[in-house]
């Protein structure tokens, strides 16, 4: 496969095809003509576009090196400098993956500095922004795909970022043209934000202080950089084929999986180890979950449901889910339109007007999308399922792949109905 890409300063690509590699002005590939796009200087600068590629050995001794160079710099426990590792080398084949990947460092500000100089060493043409807009990602060159460097974003930014820079098949409209913005994200905030990302907290540092000079981050740069250049030509095919999948995962963590797991297809021993390091953030996700206001509504609605009952109007689920939050001593009472926002935007349950309020028809395949949905969030009541009701014996009695996969499924689409938005 011919794999056609940018390697060098705004004069020199790269084409890689069976297992060789031509580095010149222009390249023809597959009856067409390749030439550098050009770029502005201080962009070219900033990018560290490599000018060469080198062997990477194999993919378990790249990571070894990467991961070393991180804990020369950053102090990481074990998982979390793996997660950082497989991140990096993921923004080198973003194209590939399911998604894009997104990382959140967050903390006491100052905490993350040395992490990032490091990741703006490592990282696919890294930029460094103020507060982007999706309008700002447009004037970029088309296929540039950068790994975005924020720090101390607006949620409403972020969220509207995310929605168009994730989704691999989302493309966007500027004067009559689909352009997709697609590309990896690394967002510094010290609180840890709200949209799905690689999320972990950074504590004060009692270490000596170990700053990465100009000198030094650029011998970083072209001891890693080529090595990755050449990981992306070579593995360019085995990434975008990989079917690696964790199922039984929350479905945040199960993306995240997907898209590390795939990054260093070839490996299952990696896989294995980046399985092991999501395992403890898998178990907090599913935790924040079951006590999510999702799962209070859904425990709700499933009492609803074991009442037999038909339909059920959006303040009736209002009135248990806050008898619920009452009992669990919850200083926080909800709305019938909060309640239908979370029902229509985040369950995927849409509701219809009915005289003076809004109701869901609980007929059909509804209470199974009701019951397969409290079982991906974990609600308590599913723990103990009723004993005449066949949904739940036939959830009980499975491995919950399943209530997994229509979770993802909602969220995908509601992923979509936030990139049409913007």
């Amino acid at each position: 496969m011919a794999v056609p890409s940018i390697v060098c300063d705004r004069t020199s690509c790269v084409l890689w095809h069976e297992g060789n590699e031509r580095i010149e002005a222009t390249v023809e590939c597959n009856g067409r003509i390749y030439g550098a796009a050009t770029l502005d200087p201080k962009l070219e600068e900033v990018l560290r576009l490599p000018a060469r590629t080198e062997d990477f050995g194999t993919t378990d001794s790249l990571i070894a090196d990467v991961l070393q160079s991180i804990r020369r710099y950053a102090v990481l426990d074990d998982a979390v400098a793996l997660l950082v590792t497989t991140f990096i080398v993921s923004t080198w084949v973003v194209d590939c993956l399911p998604s894009a990947p997104c990382l959140n460092v967050w903390g006491p500000a100052g905490t993350e500095t040395i992490l990032v100089d490091l990741l703006s060493c490592l990282c696919r043409r890294p930029l460094r922004v103020a507060e982007p807009s999706v309008r700002d990602l447009l004037s970029l060159p088309p296929g540039l795909a950068p790994t975005l460097i924020i720090r101390q974003p607006s949620e409403r930014t972020l969220t509207r970022l995310l929605a168009a820079t994730t989704e691999p098949d989302v493309n966007l409209l500027r004067d009559g043209r689909c352009i997709n913005v697609q590309c990896p994200t690394i967002v510094c905030t010290r609180e840890p934000v709200a949209v799905s990302t690689l999320s972990f907290r950074l504590g004060p540092d009692k270490a000596e202080y170990r700053r990465i000079g100009k000198r030094e981050a650029q011998e970083l740069a072209e001891r890693f950089q080529p090595r990755l250049m050449r990981y992306r030509l070579s593995q360019h095919r085995l990434v975008a084929d990989s079917h690696f999948d964790r199922p039984k995962f929350a479905p945040d963590t199960r993306l995240l999986a997907r898209i590390l797991g795939a990054s260093v297809e070839g490996s299952s021993d990696l896989q294995d180890r980046i399985v092991g390091a999501l395992s403890q953030i898998d178990e907090q996700c599913k935790v924040e979950q079951s006590q999510g206001l999702g799962a209070v509504i859904l425990e709700a609605l499933l009492a609803l449901c074991h009442e037999h009952r038909p339909r059920a109007l959006v303040l009736e689920v209002t009135t248990l889910a806050n008898g619920i939050l009452l009992g669990r001593h919850e200083n926080l009472e909800l709305t019938p339109k909060a309640v239908g926002g979370i029902m229509r935007k985040k369950l995927g349950l849409w509701t219809e007007r009915r005289g003076p309020g809004y109701e869901l028809q609980l007929i059909g395949e509804t209470p199974k999308l009701i019951h397969h949905l409290a079982a991906a969030y974990n609600v308590l009541s599913m723990q103990n399922p009723v004993d005449d009701c066949l949904l739940c014996d036939e959830l009980n009695g499975s491995d919950r792949d399943g209530p997994q996969q229509e979770v993802q499924k909602v969220q995908e689409v509601h992923k979509r109905q936030e990139a049409a938005e913007i």
